[in-house]
């Protein structure tokens, strides 16, 4: 128990320090104002020409058509807002195509609970506020870690932008999923450079059986936490670098990474570089994570009038000590349209090679498969 009260204190100091300069520096303002904002997303994935995998469970993969609801919420007061996001995505089916093709939709079954049934859910709900020198600020509460490091503007959102798990988010990063977070991010004196210092748990609500209540009891670190610390700055002529490393102690787990993003015109560019290994040298055994993962991706973006034309490759590989190892690769290229500012269609192909199921005991291989996708969002 000595170790976990330690661990509390912590969060609970991080918390106080966080509070103390809320309360004692000049508000802003006191007006009070809120944004709200939403999206529901159709999504209509299959495989064209029949194709199907050997090893698939089902002598079919089905087509599938999927949907989700997005809704955010935020309510400001001079330094301070609160942040609420209300996620709900249908289930996907057994045999659909994004059950057999994990990283094909990353937007499909993100609200299950513990008996795998899709519901309402709070993803977010935080607060944030910031620091009188408008360069700085403090964020805590529930979080979708992901979104808090790492970030761009090209690829990094399902809703809008690339489908496919290669370029969501850096899958050589163990982060956990909606989980209880803290992060502070400000400049360096000579603000050259911005940085971020993330610290939450380790295991969040898709870990947890979508249970809060659970979830939330971890912040004592008992179950292990997560922690990332990144580094960014602004480049000549359009040119942003990002720097980071990362600590999971409960997949035992660790890891730097980069990422380099260029804008010419209309055209933009972003690469993303990760390295990460296990505690130990050690001959892995079953549920074990691997010895080390390497990861790379490089997409572009390019806007002409209503349209959007964007492609992307990805690169994963996991090796164990024994020296075998799983790699796969992820192509998409997408073309969307805007219709009008709150509707725009997007229609994508992907092509997927080596490993397509990384979550069950025995993997699943493919050679390439197709799979196409059509995608409606309607947003206000």
């Amino acid at each position: 128990m000595k170790r976990k009260n330690v661990r509390l204190s912590t969060w609970l100091m991080i918390l106080g320090l966080a509070m103390n300069g809320a309360v004692y520096a000049e508000a802003q303002s006191n007006t009070l104002s809120h944004e709200f904002s939403g999206s529901v997303l159709f999504s209509d994935q299959f495989m064209p020409n029949g194709q199907r995998t050997e090893a698939a469970y089902s002598d079919e993969v089905v087509r599938e058509k999927l949907y989700s609801v997005d809704l955010e919420s935020t309510v400001r007061k001079g330094s301070n807002s609160v942040f609420m996001w209300l996620e709900y995505s249908r289930n996907p089916l057994d045999n659909g195509i994004s059950s057999l093709f994990a990283n094909t939709n990353e937007d499909a079954g993100t609200t299950e609970d513990g008996a795998g049934t899709s519901r309402l859910q709070v993803s977010s709900l935080y607060w944030q506020y910031a620091l009188p020198d408008n360069m700085s600020s403090v964020l805590l509460g529930l979080a979708e870690v992901s979104m808090l490091v790492d970030t761009n503007d090209v690829a990094n959102d399902e809703v809008g932008q690339f489908m496919a798990a290669g370029f969501v988010n850096n899958p050589g990063i163990d982060f956990p999923d909606y989980a209880p977070a803290i992060r502070y991010q400000g400049m360096s004196a000579d603000e050259k450079w911005q940085w971020r210092a993330l610290l939450s748990t380790a295991k969040g609500l898709a870990d947890n059986g979508g249970n809060y209540t659970d979830t939330l009891s971890q912040i004592d670190g008992g179950e292990g936490i997560f922690s990332a610390l990144e580094g960014q700055r602004q480049l000549a002529n359009m040119t942003t670098l990002t720097l980071g490393s990362w600590h999971n102690s409960d997949t035992k787990r660790h890891g730097v990474y980069s990422a380099i993003y260029k804008q010419l015109g209309n055209l933009q560019l972003h690469s993303r570089l990760s390295h990460s290994r296990s505690y130990k040298s050690i001959v892995i055994e079953e549920d074990t994570p691997p010895s080390q993962t390497q990861f790379a991706s490089l997409v572009a973006e390019y806007k002409y009038q209503a349209f959007t034309f964007a492609s992307g490759m990805s690169y994963l590989s996991h090796e164990w000590t024994d020296g075998s190892s799983i790699n796969t690769r992820m192509a998409e290229c997408y073309v969307q349209y805007n219709w009008t500012k709150h509707l725009h269609m997007t229609f994508a192909t992907q092509w997927h090679d080596g490993v397509i199921n990384d979550d069950i005991k025995k993997p699943i291989s493919a050679n390439w498969q197709n799979v196409m996708s059509l995608r409606t969002v309607l947003y206000w």
